[in-house]
């Protein structure tokens, strides 16, 4: 299939359990898990533990209806406020809040992040103390000026876009407006984490590819600098999977400051 025929994420829909399915499972066939959950669990658990990011709201922001990362953070907010572009994303994690029949199991992750803690024996209190902290999930549209519009949110301490910008920007100036709409929902001196995927093209979703913009880190740095953060930290980790269903070539971790 031509690059040019891929589906758009936010304009041709998007099957999100396929997409935890493929990608976020335990499924030893098809095992992303070192990319897609140890290496955000990991990463996000170091940085909390370091004690300077916290405070009263955190607002989420991804392509999928996954929660695992938000394991490692949803001790450290009073209140996490998830926004998804996709409707089928907002009734999985709806089944999944409401623990309402189907909803996708997340037990391997949970037992991930306990192990990192330390805490082992603990993973099956992760699941109440992260629905505790979500208070709401709102739709939102990446295309706005205010991508929450008609609403408008509390200015948050943190902000977390992990996998996204590369599933709804077509083009580099895309990414960076709309890093820029995200960014305005942060405090000054706010926090802005970001989960990247680097040089990737498509994604496959049953039988569709889907478009990704393909950047490296160097891009996303500048991206992030650009617009106002001061970066303290930042990582990647090289893909070691084998499989035709994406072609990503590593994942990037960043972690910013805003600095007005």
């Amino acid at each position: 299939m031509d690059s040019c025929n891929y589906k758009i994420y936010h304009e041709d829909g998007f099957d999100t359990r396929q997409n935890l399915e493929h990608y976020f499972s335990n499924k030893p066939e098809i095992d992303f898990g070192e990319d897609s959950i140890i290496f955000p669990l990991e990463n996000l658990t170091k940085t909390f533990a370091e004690g300077h990011i916290k405070g009263d709201i955190l607002i989420e922001l991804s392509a999928s209806s996954a929660i695992h990362h938000l394991y490692a953070v949803c001790e450290f907010f009073k209140h996490i406020i998830i926004l998804k572009a996709n409707d089928r994303c907002i009734m999985e994690l709806n089944r999944w809040m409401h623990e309402r029949t189907g909803a996708f199991e997340w037990d391997h992750a949970a037992k991930h992040h306990a192990d990192i803690e330390g805490k082992s024996d603990k993973f099956q209190d992760k699941d109440g103390k992260l629905r505790t902290a979500l208070r709401h999930v709102v739709k939102c549209n990446i295309e706005k000026e205010n991508i929450v519009e008609p609403i408008s949110l509390p200015p948050a301490d943190c902000v977390i876009i992990a996998w996204f910008l590369e599933f709804i920007s077509k083009n580099q100036d895309e990414f960076k407006n709309h890093l820029r709409k995200v960014s305005k929902l942060l405090k000054p001196k706010g926090h802005l984490i970001i989960f990247a995927i680097l040089d990737a093209t498509y994604i496959t979703m049953g039988k569709d590819k889907f478009h990704m913009l393909k950047y490296d880190e160097d891009f996303v740095r500048k991206a992030v600098v650009e617009i106002g953060f001061a970066i303290d930290t930042r990582k990647v980790k090289k893909r070691t999977v084998v499989s035709d269903l994406t072609d990503y070539k590593g994942v990037l971790f960043i972690v910013a400051h805003k600095e007005k």
